[in-house]
């Protein structure tokens, strides 16, 4: 029991010499940078890409809307606005249609004279569920290709369905 109170003093005392063998610095300082070498650790990741189907709910045109947004005059409504709207009314329309998304969205905004206050919305299309989710096969990844021949980035597929994602070369940016 001495000995641990004896260690304990020692400890303590130590530290409060340490502490007063710090300099201190009396003068306020208003600015002070101080930069230490650092490390970066370098990120790479691996993409699987994934791939589904998508299942038809209608196989005609579907009418939504209308939706209805407040807005403080035509005048005043700016294009940013008038997409969020629209974006807006896209939404409704894929929960009352109980879709995931609407394919090819033709949309009608109009405002009325005698309500001015009041921006409608009207779109139409064709909504669809997401199904079948999987692992990209090569022939799909191709597809990508030529679908989005411009992508900057390219995506293979190992032999052991190993999927890497990495910059094309400029032979394959120049194809």
């Amino acid at each position: 029991m001495k000995k641990c109170c004896f260690i304990a003093g020692l400890l303590v005392a130590g530290c409060a010499f340490g502490a007063l063998a710090q300099k201190k610095d009396n003068n306020v300082k208003v600015w002070e940078e101080s930069e230490a070498r650092r490390l970066v650790p370098e990120v790479r990741t691996f993409v699987t890409p994934q791939i589904c189907d998508m299942q038809m709910l209608s196989t005609s045109r579907e009418t939504f809307g209308p939706y209805y947004f407040e807005i403080k005059s035509v005048e005043q409504t700016f294009n940013f606005e008038l997409q969020n709207f629209k974006n807006r009314a896209l939404y409704r329309a894929c929960q009352e249609g109980d879709a995931d998304a609407v394919i090819e969205p033709l949309f009608n905004s109009y405002v009325y004279e005698k309500d001015s206050k009041m921006l409608v919305v009207e779109l139409s299309g064709y909504p669809v569920k997401y199904t079948n989710f999987r692992p990209a096969s090569k022939d799909e990844v191709d597809m990508i290709g030529v679908v989005y021949p411009d992508a900057r980035t390219s995506v293979s597929i190992g032999t052991g369905g190993e999927s890497s994602n990495g910059s094309k070369n400029e032979n394959q940016n120049k194809k």
